[in-house]
């Protein structure tokens, strides 16, 4: 069998084990729609600046690209993270360890397959936003958006190879993942349309992807940006990111439980 195949097998593998899951299934996904609903209906009419962008926009665009970068994050790093983990300690990758399987066919098929459920649930996303609270459709930003999400996507996957090693029970997955994503949603801005966030937490988001994805992604949803929309120096962090989350990942990730090392 071709490593292409191996990959699209280990990528349809993922994606079955989330569509079996209801739960994960409704916290990648359901969940940041519900966010879509819950923020654009109360506030979606008011109009406010962004820091960094030109005219202002109504809360529901701002949301949307907001939560976009939510359900990314979600699919990429959050879901795939927690799914290694626990399949790692209960002896799930053990097990499919004694097959035959590089490790690197094995973390890009997760990879395919985290980026297919974030793009998939970008989509929806924007979808929801311009069909029902009147989103301004990106029109010729929506190139700069599609690559966005894709490399966002990646940036986020990658993070979470190496973050598995960080995390030695599978029932601490699921809290220090939510952890570290709260944590970064609320020092980037995505809860807090229009604020003005202190220089201070502003400096310690840029250290992470999600301000850079959220940054470009807002301006790609941005009417008031005239040109392609692209945010080369925050996409060229979301790709330092992939680049040193893959080496670092392949080179540290492990198959056995944390108290068999």
């Amino acid at each position: 069998m071709t490593t292409t195949a191996l990959v699209r097998h280990e990528a349809g593998y993922a994606r079955k084990t989330l569509v079996r899951d209801p739960q994960s299934l409704f916290f990648t996904a359901g969940l940041p729609l519900l966010y879509l609903l819950i923020f654009a209906t109360i506030f979606g009419d008011e109009v406010t600046r962004v820091p960094g962008q030109p005219g202002v926009m109504d809360v529901a665009t701002i949301m949307t690209a907001s939560v976009i970068v939510i359900g990314v994050v979600s699919a990429a790093f959050q879901n795939l993270g927690v799914t290694l983990i626990q399949d790692r300690e209960n002896g799930v990758l053990k097990r499919l360890r004694s097959a035959p399987v590089p490790t690197s066919v094995f973390l890009a098929g997760h990879l395919v397959n985290a980026l297919a459920t974030a793009v998939v649930l970008a989509l929806g996303v924007a979808v929801l936003g311009i069909a029902v609270y009147g989103v301004p459709f990106p029109g010729e930003r929506t190139l700069a958006a599609a690559v966005t999400v894709i490399l966002g996507a990646v940036a986020c996957a990658c993070a979470a190879f190496p973050f598995t090693r960080i995390v030695g029970k599978a029932s601490a997955a699921s809290p220090a993942a939510m952890a570290v994503t709260l944590t970064l949603f609320f020092i980037s801005g995505l809860f807090f349309p229009g604020a003005d966030l202190p220089r201070a937490m502003v400096l310690v988001a840029d250290l992470f992807p999600v301000r850079h994805f959220f940054v470009a992604m807002t301006t790609a949803f941005n009417p008031n940006v005239s040109g392609a929309g692209f945010e080369w120096g925050h996409l060229a962090a979301l790709a330092l990111w992939a680049v040193g989350g893959a080496l670092v990942g392949s080179r540290v990730f492990r198959w056995t439980p944390s108290q068999e090392r």
